[in-house]
């Protein structure tokens, strides 16, 4: 069941404020992540941009003070992940079907060093087709959301639903009831998912009339009843997306001539994490038909801060 606002809802505390940094790279989706002190990105490095399956796609990291790339890896899957625990960091990867960028297995990617890669199959769903992932640690053990376009008997009527699985060790995994999914009545993908304070947050891309695109939070404890958060929709497009950042690398002039002039009408697919007291946020800007970048923001103050200031009064 979703729960929403009411008649009786206030909103004392208003709106967190993000403020908007900029353009950043030009890759696809991104998770902002800390490592031996330092901040950096995976990012989805994808030359020709989801038109074509067969170019050449993988994950990189990249460090966000210098813009230096570390390693290139993942191979063969698109809409990487990312989830680090332990001076461990975990890649999940989507490993893509014959001229589809899309899926039914999952691969992880492992490393102690940014460097060095090693890969295992963590989980497959004959016949399914996978997208965007995000991997959380509740106090029962690992929830990983996934994305998924089909089978329509089970994602519903719109494009995108989210569903999950469950593991004690990140080898064992148990897929829960489908009837879990969330939620099967709207366009609901690009997940970013993180436990905090009893909850687990859940924050999803939607559709708005008129092909343009936002991203909505939710919660819930027991993963039936889901909280909308109060203050949604977060970051819609707007022109303070056409600024660069003071950490952009690999913008060509013709990229930024576009970021200048070009139709913006999504902010999709948003990560964060903890830097030196804020929350760092990336997120795709762009037109959902080929045309995006990657692009940061922030918020005075940590991630949990951040996911409950939603939904204060």
């Amino acid at each position: 069941m979703e729960i929403d606002y009411n008649a009786g809802s206030k909103m004392l505390r208003g709106f967190p404020k993000i403020k908007k940094l900029g353009a950043v790279s030009p890759c696809g989706e991104s998770t902002p992540f800390v490592f031996g002190g330092r901040l950096y990105r995976l990012e989805l490095a994808d030359p020709t941009r989801g038109l074509d399956a067969g170019a050449p796609i993988c994950a990189l990291i990249r460090d966000r003070e210098t813009g230096r790339i570390l390693s290139r890896f993942g191979e063969g899957c698109y809409y990487y992940s990312l989830y680090t625990e332990n001076d461990t960091v975990y890649v999940i990867g989507v490993r893509s079907q014959p001229r589809a960028l899309s899926g039914d297995t999952l691969m992880l990617f492992e490393s102690r060093d940014l460097r060095h890669w090693s890969a295992r199959e963590l989980l497959t769903n004959p016949g399914w087709q996978y997208y965007n992932t995000s991997l959380t640690k509740g106090p029962d053990g690992y929830v990983l959301c996934m994305e998924a376009g089909s089978p329509a008997e089970y994602v519903g009527a719109h494009p995108f639903t989210c569903f999950f699985a469950t593991s004690p060790d990140l080898v064992h995994w148990e897929l829960t009831d489908y009837g879990k999914a969330f939620s099967k009545d709207r366009y609901n993908g690009g997940p970013w998912m993180r436990y905090s304070d009893g909850w687990y947050y859940l924050i999803s891309v939607t559709e708005l009339p008129c092909r343009r695109y936002t991203n909505y939070i939710f919660r819930t404890r027991d993963f039936t009843d889901w909280e909308v958060g109060k203050y949604n929709p977060i970051l819609m497009p707007d022109e303070e997306d056409r600024k660069l950042s003071p950490y952009c690398y690999d913008l060509t002039p013709t990229l930024i001539e576009k970021i200048r002039t070009g139709f913006i009408s999504s902010n999709a697919d948003v990560d964060m994490c903890d830097w030196q007291g804020k929350t760092v946020i990336t997120y795709n800007v762009g037109d959902q038909l080929g045309f995006y970048y990657l692009a940061e923001a922030e918020y005075d103050g940590p991630v949990d801060r951040f996911l409950a200031a939603y939904f204060d009064e």
